[in-house]
């Protein structure tokens, strides 16, 4: 059952707060490359990269390799004789940071929050694979799923776990993610949403003209209250 955001279900997720980077977690999702036109000529370079550092991973931690159906076999070959299980699954690209479900819990109980996806503003159609990945991983895993009427990549924000979100106008009030938001009604969903009370806008991260200035290119909570920044002179 589609569960969203704006229905009855609202108070659904009163109590639930999306946890912090650094919070314990059961495993790590990672997407086989697949887009071959972005990777010009070296597609098996990105797989073999993606494949070492989930093998790495899988070192600490079970990790799960989404892969289109076709590429099931490859990903399976290249990540034989370790920890990192091959589940298919329709994509469009590589980057679950931004079109896999985003995880809220109370402390018990998690559900997995489905925000719109667009490519990035468009930028890299198409894009429906992608979008459906919080939907098509759902059924698989069981986990409730609420779907969120705004469109919000993973990596254009980051939280403290303690109630604290830092996000850049740069990207989430590009007219190319939710035109017909304004900041007002785009705070309101990040607080009913995520369980977090206050944002920190940044003006911009950084010129990206893929992520149109995703904040995870700068900025990070390396502790409740506390962030690692990055940035240069020039």
């Amino acid at each position: 059952m589609t569960e969203l955001l704006d229905d009855p279900t609202r108070g659904a997720l009163a109590g639930f707060r999306m946890p912090a980077e650094s919070a314990p977690h059961e495993r790590t999702l990672i997407a086989f490359p697949c887009r071959e036109e972005l990777w010009k000529g070296r597609l098996r370079d990105g797989q073999l990269a993606w494949v070492h550092v989930a093998r790495t991973i899988a070192e600490y931690e079970p990790v799960t390799m989404l892969a289109r159906p076709d590429d099931v076999a490859l990903a399976e070959d290249l990540c034989a004789q370790s920890n990192v299980e091959v589940v298919a699954m329709p994509l469009d690209d590589s980057w679950l940071r931004d079109t896999a479900p985003i995880y809220v819990s109370n402390g018990r109980d998690r559900i997995a929050l489905d925000f719109g996806f667009n490519g990035w503003g468009g930028k890299y159609l198409p894009c429906d694979a992608d979008d459906a990945v919080p939907r098509h991983w759902t059924e698989r895993s069981g986990d409730r799923r609420i779907e969120v009427p705004m469109v919000l990549e993973g990596g254009s924000i980051t939280v403290d776990g303690a109630g604290t979100i830092v996000t850049t106008e740069q990207c989430l009030l590009h007219p190319n993610r939710n035109p017909a938001m304004t900041r007002a009604a785009i705070e309101s969903t990040l607080r009913r949403s995520l369980g977090v009370e206050r944002i920190v806008w940044l003006p911009y991260a950084i010129d990206d003209r893929d992520t149109d200035g995703h904040v995870d290119l700068v900025a990070m909570f390396i502790e409740p209250g506390r962030v690692l920044w990055q940035g240069c002179d020039d």
